[in-house]
C-alpha cells in the first residue's frame, strides 16, 4: 500500500511505563495549543500519551516470504475488537487514526468492506494516532477506548471516521450519537483510561512495519495495493 503524506517516524527509547505513569523528567509534555482540545478538558492526558508513543521502540519486522511485512502480534479474538461475526474467515486489520486529513477515506474503504464483503470479512481495528499529521488524533483515540467500556467502540469509531473534526462540537456530536454521555467520557478521558491499549496498538503497529496510518493487514500481510474500495475488494476475493 502507498505511503501517505507525513508519515509518523517514531525514535527509540526505553519501554513506556504501565498506567498510572509519571512524565519523564528528561521529557516535556507537549504543548497543547489548540483552544478546541482544551475545550474538551482532556489536553492533559493526550498531551501525556503523545509523550509515550514517542517513547517507543520499534520491534523487529518480519515478513512473508514474497517481502511484505506480517503482523505483530497476530489478529487475537481474546484482544483484538471485531467489527463482524466470530466466525468469518477473512480477518482485515486496520492501523488508522481520527481527525487526520485521510480519516473520512478511512472510513469509506472500511465502510465499503462492511457493505460488500458482509459475511466474509471480520474488521479489525488498532490505533495509531498521528500527533503530527493532526494534534487531535490522541484525544479523539482516548474517546473510542473510553466507549468500548461501554460497548460503543464500533459505534463511536464509525462516527469518528466520518468527520472532519474541524469544529470542536464533532466530538460531543460524536458522542451524543453513539449513546455516550459526555461529561461521563471527558472525565474517564482525562484520567487517561485506555492509554496502555493505545500505546499497545501502536508498539503493535511499528513490530508490523507501519509508519503511517492507514495501513491494512489481510489475514496478517500487509495489504501494499491500492487504498480504494475496488482494489481492496479484490484483494479479499482472493485471499
Amino acid at each position: 500500500m502507498p505511503e501517505f503524506p507525513r508519515p509518523v517516524r517514531l525514535p527509540g527509547r526505553n519501554d513506556p511505563p504501565a498506567e498510572p505513569y509519571p512524565v519523564p523528567h528528561d521529557e516535556e509534555v507537549p504543548d497543547v495549543v489548540d483552544a478546541d482540545i482544551d475545550l474538551f478538558g482532556a489536553e492533559a492526558a493526550a498531551a501525556q500519551l503523545t509523550a509515550r508513543i514517542k517513547g517507543l521502540e520499534p520491534g523487529a519486522v518480519q515478513y512473508a516470504a514474497d517481502g511484505r511485512a506480517m503482523l505483530s502480534p497476530p489478529y487475537s479474538s481474546d484482544r483484538d475488537r471485531a467489527d463482524g461475526f466470530a466466525g468469518e474467515p477473512i480477518t482485515l486489520v486496520a492501523f488508522g487514526a481520527f481527525g487526520t486529513p485521510w480519516s473520512r477515506d478511512t472510513g469509506r474503504l472500511l465502510a465499503h468492506v462492511r457493505d460488500h464483503h458482509r459475511t466474509s470479512v471480520r474488521i479489525v481495528w488498532r490505533h495509531f494516532p498521528d500527533p503530527v499529521a493532526h494534534h487531535r488524533a490522541a484525544v479523539l483515540a482516548l474517546a473510542t477506548e473510553v466507549a468500548a467500556v461501554q460497548g460503543r467502540f464500533w459505534a463511536l469509531t464509525r462516527d469518528l471516521l466520518s468527520r472532519s473534526h474541524d469544529d470542536p462540537a464533532d466530538l460531543h456530536d460524536a458522542l451524543v450519537k453513539s449513546g455516550l454521555d459526555p461529561a461521563r467520557t471527558i472525565e474517564r478521558m482525562q484520567a487517561g483510561e485506555g492509554a496502555d491499549r493505545i500505546v499497545e496498538d501502536v508498539a503493535s503497529g511499528l513490530a508490523s512495519g507501519v509508519t503511517s496510518a492507514p495501513a491494512l493487514f489481510i489475514d496478517g500481510v500487509r495489504y501494499i495495493g491500492e487504498p480504494d474500495p475496488a482494489a481492496l475488494s479484490h484483494a479479499l476475493d482472493g485471499a
